[in-house]
């Protein structure tokens, strides 16, 4: 679940206002339960929290095969980098690498509207030694 900073802020005042209403209605509870000297039989609430639901939980479907994530390989000798070719807002861009660290961290750290096409190894002349990804 992705949320936006003003998302998260209404959510957590939401969420302070629901435990203010719980800690009342225990409040007012106790001071029944005091008056009486003992313990009164609340009756259940005539409305369903919706955090007491317990939904149904769903098998994943084990006969579609997940697609694995794109896990480059160290350089083989002879290459000196990676090269990366994405799609971002409909715009190509490349990006190259000497080191599988930088590599993962920019694959790592994409956003959501960016799309990997290629990743090619490449040799001293900046010749693609292999393409280790392409769609």
């Amino acid at each position: 679940m992705s949320a936006s900073p003003e998302e998260l802020i209404a959510i957590n005042s939401l969420l302070i206002s629901r435990e203010a209403a719980f800690a009342r209605v225990h409040s007012v509870e106790n001071q029944i339960n005091a008056l009486l000297g003992e313990t009164y039989p609340f009756d259940p609430p005539g409305v369903v929290v919706p955090s007491t639901i317990k939904k149904k939980t769903t098998q994943p479907n084990k006969s579609k095969a997940k697609a694995k994530p794109f896990k480059a390989r160290r350089l083989n000798d002879g290459e000196v980098g990676y090269r990366m070719t994405w799609i971002d807002k409909g715009q190509p861009l490349e990006q190259t690498a000497t080191d599988l660290r930088t590599l993962d961290t920019i694959m790592q750290q994409s956003l959501p509207g960016m799309k990997l096409l290629k990743v090619e190894t490449l040799d001293l002349n900046g010749q693609i030694a292999e393409i280790l990804l392409s769609k």
